[in-house]
């Protein structure tokens, strides 16, 4: 996989109770974006307060197996296409609503990693190594 390419992490409950992170990332294009929402807010002493939302939609296949787990499983981050981008950002109420479809599975790619994704204190390429591509005295 291109170093350049965007991705992002889901977590997986198998079989036997254990969970394992997965990377995505789209097969047809090297980068994306989520849909979003943003807000600034200023309190009543001057203090201005920023907040920012990705917003989670029904999964496609390939997301419904892997995200079944927590408060909320079989959920996927809104993916938009790049060409929904803009309608997003500029577009109505209605028009952005229309592009919040799930990403086709087809063009998205997911493997199993290391745990090792779940500390900030690694950052490494082989975080987005498949890990049956780890050696075996590499600790998961």
């Amino acid at each position: 996989m291109p170093a350049t390419r965007l991705r992002f992490y889901e977590w997986h409950l198998d079989a036997h109770g254990r969970k394992a992170p997965y990377l995505i990332t789209l097969a047809d294009q090297d980068s994306f974006a989520f849909a979003a929402l943003w807000d600034r807010s200023v309190r009543s002493d001057g203090i201005s307060i920023e907040s920012c939302v990705h917003i989670t939609m029904p999964a496609n296949e390939l997301m419904a197996h892997i995200h079944n787990t927590g408060n909320n499983p079989h959920r996927m981050p809104a993916i938009l296409r790049k060409e929904d981008q803009e309608v997003w950002l500029r577009g109505t109420p209605d028009q952005a609503r229309a592009v919040l479809l799930p990403y086709p599975a087809d063009l998205m790619l997911a493997y199993e990693v290391s745990l090792r994704v779940n500390s900030t204190h690694n950052n490494d390429p082989m975080l987005a190594a498949p890990v049956d591509q780890w050696p075996e005295a590499v600790g998961q």
